[in-house]
């Protein structure tokens, strides 16, 4: 009698060791990890250049020329259970004409929404330190 009920606790413990479906492949493609849920915020933002034109990258992907709607799409990082974080929004426009300069910003930090419209002047260009002979004072 006790054999049998042994045996059949063990049937029962070794049939609930493994989740329902067998095991799957999570996302991190560790064997045995359940798949976790993505989380995303999907923003849209217009980007403008004075004069336009300019090359426009977001997060290092171009998006086209200036000006331009530009689809992102943040993701939630971190553990649900804890405080989760946003990804950043990185907008970059290159110039195409001399005597433009490449302007750039890094936009939703602290998981904020990024701004609706992201304008750029290329003629803004910081002035370069002069730069001195060796040897001469």
């Amino acid at each position: 009698m006790k054999t049998v009920l042994l045996l059949a606790v063990s049937v029962t413990l070794s049939s609930c060791a493994l989740p329902q479906g067998g095991m799957k492949r999570g996302l991190d493609g560790a064997a045995g990890q359940p798949a976790q849920q993505q989380y995303f915020v999907d923003e849209t933002v217009d980007i403008v250049t004075d004069p336009p034109g300019a090359k426009i990258f977001v997060n290092d992907a171009f998006v086209g020329y200036a000006p331009v709607r530009a689809d992102v799409r943040r993701t939630w990082r971190g553990d649900p259970r804890y405080q989760m974080t946003l990804d950043n929004v990185k907008i970059e426009a290159r110039p195409v004409e001399a005597g433009q300069c490449a302007q750039s910003g890094v936009f939703g930090q602290g998981s904020v929404k990024s701004p609706p419209q992201v304008r750029f002047s290329m003629a803004s260009c910081a002035a370069a330190a002069p730069v001195r002979a060796r040897g001469k004072k």
